[in-house]
């Protein structure tokens, strides 16, 4: 019966590492914009059991694994929605903190062109 409990606790931690919050980050604001990270979440589960004779113990044994990997920005910025994807052939982890400056740049640049196209419509 141990091995069961073992098995349920772990797939509870599993369900609860890997809910909706996991994959569809919580909005971060930058200024006037939103930014939602989308990650892809990957889990391996395996479980083993075995009996000896009556001198011997029973064993049991279980395992798991899981990866998250980020995939993606959702920026939301004055009504208008953007998708910056972080796939690319061979993408690390390094290579995303290395897209965090283009991220703000097109935000700022967003932020800038917003701001302009507010001051024109205010003169006209």
């Amino acid at each position: 019966m141990v091995i069961q409990d073992l098995v349920k606790t772990v797939l509870k931690e599993l369900r609860e590492i890997s809910k909706t919050q996991t994959v569809v980050g919580d909005p971060i604001k930058v200024q006037a914009a939103t930014v939602i990270p989308v990650s892809k979440v990957s889990l391996g589960f395996g479980i083993g059991g075995g009996e000896g004779s009556e001198k011997s113990s029973a064993y049991e044994g279980t395992g798991g694994g899981i990866s998250i990997e980020p995939q993606a920005f959702i920026v939301v910025q004055n009504e208008k929605v953007e998708l910056i994807s972080l796939k690319k052939t061979g993408t690390a982890l390094g290579e995303v903190v290395d897209l965090v400056p283009k991220v703000l740049d097109r935000m700022q640049k967003m932020k800038k062109k917003n701001k302009s196209s507010s001051e024109s419509g205010e003169k006209s």
